[in-house]
């Protein structure tokens, strides 16, 4: 009905500007703005009367709540018993609903403070040793080993230290500490669960993150590269368990350590250090005749190659 009527009026204020307009044409202005008007007053009309539907309808819908909502003067009084059953059994069900809802809270509260007491555990543990209840110090390291009965240079302190993810050697801060202790799945001072966890390890899905991390653990003082008689000696701890041993590793850690033509460097570069997992596939596949010198190995290869392939040619000279 309202837009019937806003067409209408809207249909007239432009038929009564297009006979003015074939009238006179000096109002063309003028009667621009009237039609605009009446478009507006229109369109205002229309709205009144829609909010007027409206509150009459809100009107109509609260008298028939409260009449819905009147008591029931017809009910028998035989019935009354099984409503007030319905009734009971609704409010059964939300007590239920209620319990079950104070029951989840109340296994909740009892998780937290289980873990709560997870951390205490391990925190009181952790400040046995620590300096100043944030870092483990080389002394705490040491008397930690002490009473797990490991050797402080182990590989299950190594393997140790990596699942905590430490970034200085012999040396925890109280996170990495917690950490190490999560992954292993310790939550208190059981030194005997600790062992067996170190000692069960498997250590072969975090092979290569492992061995990326001894290299930068070896790191002291700011160091940039790896002595090589620390590379040495992670190489050798790196490789005691868990992890395949290369069949060429004695043969390279004693070239490095016999050092017979004077040229083995003082440090191990880290390119050094990554590539040889490559370089040790590459020769127990191919052999150290197959070794090309003129591509991209590091030069501590080269001189490791060329000194097998003399040692093998005296072997044969010697056995002829």
């Amino acid at each position: 009905m309202g837009q019937c009527l806003e067409k209408v009026r809207s249909e007239r204020a432009l038929m009564s500007y297009n006979n003015n307009n074939n009238n006179n044409n000096n109002h063309h202005h003028h009667l621009s703005i009237s039609t605009k008007h009446i478009k507006k007053k229109a369109k205002q009309d229309v709205t009144e009367q829609h909010s007027n539907h409206i509150r009459h309808s809100y009107r109509q819908m609260n008298t028939t709540t409260s009449t819905a909502l009147e008591p029931r003067r017809d009910l028998p009084l035989h019935k009354i018993p099984e409503l007030l059953a319905k009734i009971t059994g609704t409010l059964s069900s939300t007590l239920s609903s209620s319990d079950t809802k104070q029951t989840s809270s109340s296994l909740l509260s009892s998780s937290s403070n289980s873990t709560s007491n997870i951390i205490d555990r391990r925190f009181q543990l952790f400040k046995k040793y620590s300096d100043d209840d944030e870092l483990m110090s080389v002394d705490g390291i040491l008397r930690l080993c002490n009473d797990l009965s490991l050797e402080p240079d182990s590989y299950e302190v190594l393997l140790f230290c990596f699942v905590c993810r430490a970034k200085q050697m012999y040396s925890l801060t109280k996170d990495e500490f917690f950490l190490g202790l999560k992954t292993l799945g310790i939550h208190g001072d059981n030194f005997s669960e600790l062992r067996t966890r170190l000692f069960n390890y498997n250590i072969v899905s975090y092979e290569n993150e492992f061995y990326n991390w001894t290299y930068h653990y070896g790191l002291v003082d700011g160091q940039r590269c790896l002595t090589t008689q620390n590379a040495i000696s992670l190489w050798r701890l790196f490789y005691l368990k868990g992890i395949e041993r290369p069949k060429i590793l004695d043969q390279w850690l004693n070239y490095l350590e016999q050092d017979i033509n004077n040229e083995i460097p003082k440090t191990i570069t880290c390119d050094t250090w990554t590539i040889f997992p490559q370089f040790e596939k590459f020769i127990e596949l191919n052999g150290y005749r197959a070794y090309d010198d003129n591509e991209a190995w590091p030069c501590l290869f080269d001189g490791f190659v060329e000194h097998q392939l003399e040692q093998q040619q005296q072997k044969n000279s010697s056995s002829n």
